[in-house]
């Protein structure tokens, strides 16, 4: 039986911008999926949800319920490096490494992410040159493919491991230097390194992106959210607060203005979000 985790429950935390990096991490991850339904690829989203919060117990246990009901070679395949990732976070080492292992006899070693799990597990375990080899392969798969938008999304989703896994920001950016020198209108790309810096509180960097994304396709959904969660997170950073009638009197003008236009855009693209539709009342139709 797996252990269960002695993390808190993180999902409140991860409030603005969650569901979007996870939206992205999916598109990266299953970019040549077209065999996955809408019920799976949602029982597939929740099962992620858990464990990009953490929640690693309760991931091993959804990705169990996605694994009896969607059956596809992608579906195995994401199971079995859902439940590495989560096995490594409860530092089950040897089990994590049964669950890359199956990945890579699934996708008969292609699994970018069953590598990169197998080399964690296999560092955290001391074999230093087993983990090293599989870091090698990592790197090998993705500088070998041929096809520049599938490698420009490989090193997107590198990125966004050593990220998650390994808070190594200044590694995954230089993979997501890679992938935007690759694809430079891959605009997931450039929403995954706006979202990476709004997650650790650089909003200057953040917004540097967002505004080079905001240039190649200014009525991006994504994109829309994005810039409406990291400025409210701003926001709430700087005052203190996520109280709308404690932000209206706190807020300069200039923060009215440019929170306002994001809220306004984003409502305009059809997003609908109480809160925000609340915040937008308050805040910007006076």
């Amino acid at each position: 039986m797996y252990r269960k985790s002695t993390k808190k429950n993180k999902l409140n935390t991860l409030k603005y911008g969650f569901s979007l990096g996870l939206a992205i991490m999916c598109s990266l991850s299953f970019s040549q999926t077209f065999t996955m339904g809408k019920k799976c690829r949602a029982s597939l989203e929740t099962a992620q949800s858990a464990l990009h919060s953490q929640m690693y117990s309760e991931a091993l246990e959804l990705f169990g319920t996605f694994s009896s009901k969607c059956k596809t070679k992608d579906a195995k395949e994401a199971t079995a490096v859902g439940k590495a990732e989560a096995l490594n976070g409860l530092e089950q080492y040897s089990e994590a490494i049964t669950e890359a292992d199956k990945a890579l006899d699934i996708t008969k070693g292609k699994s970018l992410n069953g590598h990169f799990q197998k080399a964690i597990a296999l560092n955290k375990s001391g074999d230093l040159e087993g983990s090293k080899a599989s870091l090698e392969q990592v790197i090998a798969l993705t500088e070998n493919n041929q096809n520049i938008s599938q490698r420009a999304s490989n090193y997107g989703l590198l990125a966004a491991l050593y990220e998650r896994q390994l808070n190594d920001i200044s590694s995954a950016q230089e993979f997501l230097n890679k992938a935007k020198q690759l694809d430079p209108n891959n605009i997931n790309i450039l929403i995954q390194e706006g979202t990476m810096y709004s997650t650790i509180k650089d909003f200057n960097r953040a917004f540097l992106s967002y505004d080079t994304a905001k240039g190649i396709d200014p009525s991006n959904v994504e994109l829309a959210t994005a810039r409406v969660n990291s400025r409210l997170r701003m926001l709430e950073t700087k005052y203190g607060t996520k109280k709308a009638q404690e932000l209206r009197n706190k807020m300069t003008a200039d923060e009215k203005v440019l929170v306002c236009e994001d809220l306004n855009t984003s409502k305009s693209l059809g997003l609908n979000d109480m809160n925000k539709d609340l915040f937008l009342a308050l805040i910007c139709n006076q």
